[in-house]
């Protein structure tokens, strides 16, 4: 049955109002335009309104639920445009609750509804990658880009790319990320998409990272954060980016300048957790017993929230590293083999290699990596980034 996700993510009475919505939406979508105005019984909008007086829904959902019980009323005179942002609106609640299905339900229900805005489908895209639903993310990309192209999208076009090859590098699948990578960059280029610009250099980036080829990405960050501009609100994922690539290089006491700097800089919980292992794993490399300890806790609990998010096996991976460093054999082993288990059952290929790799690290139990002291080029790009990110509001801590 369609969209029953919502209803594992959403309990009780709003639940079940979401998935019909989300149901209602699809059903009118798939009907011919002629035929809507018989599409759902008399009285099920009056049905659906009292349904929504009896609840009590966040602010932010009366609005777009509404829309949904106007849709019963009036099928065949309502305007896509409406149910389009209505469907929208509720996918962004959805995900900054980390409601993933559902935010990817209602947002395929409102690219369905209107399949000429490439926007649309590559959010759709966006989000079933984040979902591990990788064909559903490639079909749609697909979409994005054809469709991106025909209309003269060109920043969807490029965006359709960069989201190309961020699920193959998530399956593991580097040379077609890189493929995917540069035809973004080489459209960021030839329309003049400077922001863009600074995502092609920072996905480049990335997957020179992931495939060991670090000695050929030297500019790369530098490129990606003159692109961006200081205010740019990708500069705090490229900051993360470099501290872990300094990480990996044995740079641990510029990468902890600079994921302490961004440790309260993100509120969704999938970021924070990047962050923290990132702290545990330079805490760990610099011997800062404290700070390991500190971020290993928040990362914990984090993890036993009761929400899975597609980060956390990666975060994990930090603590074991961290652990190896100060020795502390039996945990890093224990936090490596929990992240091989997420990975293993999300299907994250690159995960999945990487936890394998650090069990074989820690089971080795070899002597841990020397602190190697930053080039000034290196000591200046963490001085900057730390500016950039103390120039952000600050999270309250707790």
């Amino acid at each position: 049955m369609p969209a029953l996700g919502i209803l594992d993510e959403v309990p009780g009475e709003l639940g079940v109002m979401l998935w019909r919505s989300c149901r209602n939406v699809t059903l009118w979508t798939a009907t011919p335009v002629a035929h809507r105005g018989a599409l759902f019984a008399g009285g099920a909008a009056d049905v659906r309104q009292a349904e929504l007086g009896r609840l009590e829904v966040e602010p932010e959902l009366v609005a777009p639920l509404s829309v949904m019980a106007r849709l019963l009323e009036s099928p065949g005179g309502m305007d896509v445009g409406r149910v389009v942002n209505a469907c929208r609106r509720i996918s962004g609640w959805a995900e900054r609750r980390g409601a993933l299905a559902t935010a990817l339900d209602f947002m395929q229900a409102a690219a369905q509804a209107a399949p000429q805005v490439a926007a649309l489908a590559y959010a759709v895209g966006r989000l079933a990658r984040r979902r591990a639903e990788y064909d559903r993310a490639e079909s749609w990309y697909g979409r994005a880009i054809v469709q991106a192209r025909r209309s003269g999208d060109w920043r969807v076009y490029a965006l359709g790319y960069s989201g190309l090859g961020n699920l193959n590098m998530q399956k593991g699948n580097f040379p077609v990320a890189r493929r995917a990578q540069m035809r973004g960059l080489r459209a960021a280029l030839r329309h003049n998409l400077t922001d863009l610009q600074g995502i092609a250099y920072h996905d480049l980036f990335v997957t020179h990272i992931e495939t060991g080829a670090s000695a050929n990405c030297s500019s790369f960050p530098a490129r990606a954060f003159a692109a961006y501009g200081p205010d740019h609100p990708f500069v705090p994922r490229l900051g993360y980016d470099l501290a872990y690539h300094w990480s990996l290089q044995g740079y641990f006491e510029e990468s902890l300048r600079v994921a302490l700097a961004l440790e309260y800089v993100f509120d969704a919980p999938a970021e924070r957790a990047l962050v923290l292992g990132l702290i545990a794993r330079s805490a760990g490399g610099t011997g800062d017993v404290a700070v390991f300890e500190d971020a290993r806790t928040k990362l914990d609990e984090l993890v036993h929230g009761g929400v899975e998010y597609d980060t956390f096996a990666r975060a994990l991976l930090g603590v074991s590293y961290g652990a190896g460093s100060l020795k502390r054999w039996h945990l890093a082993e224990a936090t490596g083999v929990r992240a091989l288990e997420i990975a293993t059952q999300r299907r994250e290929g690159r995960v999945v290699m990487a936890a394998e790799a650090a069990l074989d690290f820690v089971r080795s139990r070899p002597e841990p990596s020397p602190v190697v002291q930053p080039e000034e080029a290196q000591a200046v790009l963490a001085g900057e980034f730390v500016r950039a990110l103390r120039r952000r509001p600050v999270l309250a801590r707790g």
